[in-house]
């Protein structure tokens, strides 16, 4: 899915989200490290996005992503110096309410680090199962 971002930002926002399940170990939680590395959550993604629930679940997760995330993406590229604009990919591991109970980017950018408070506050939909893995790719051009 691509979405324009505000206008004058000149800024292309391409949001692929895909998810999976896995029972991965505890990880970030009020400020605690991550504990799953971003390979390891990018591999179980792309073998597990092409579930029936992952794809179900990925078209609820798009539209609401694009509401919170486009205006924080605004604000975050204004600030960044051009070398630090580019794209960077989200791996946000959703708890049964829908809440994170971890969040990774690859590569971590000033742009993500910028951004990654509101991944990590944000109201997901409940997925289809506890520490439910997200995927969402940011393209920035």
């Amino acid at each position: 899915m691509k979405a324009q971002a505000e206008p004058g930002a000149g800024l292309l926002l391409a949001l692929v989200v895909s998810a999976l399940a896995t029972a991965a170990a505890a990880g970030w939680a009020g400020g605690e490290e991550p504990r799953t590395s971003p390979t390891l959550a990018r591999q179980e993604a792309e073998q597990n996005a092409k579930t029936p629930a992952g794809k179900r679940y990925e078209g609820m997760l798009v539209s609401r992503v694009e509401e919170w995330l486009r205006s924080a993406l605004v604000r975050c590229t204004e600030k960044a110096p051009p070398e630090e604009l580019i794209s960077f990919d989200a791996f946000v591991r959703v708890g049964a309410g829908g809440r994170a109970e971890e969040a990774l980017f690859a590569p971590e950018t000033a742009v993500a680090r910028c951004v990654a408070p509101e991944f990590r506050s944000a109201k997901y939909p409940s997925p289809p199962q506890p520490s439910w893995w997200a995927k969402i790719e940011v393209r920035l051009k």
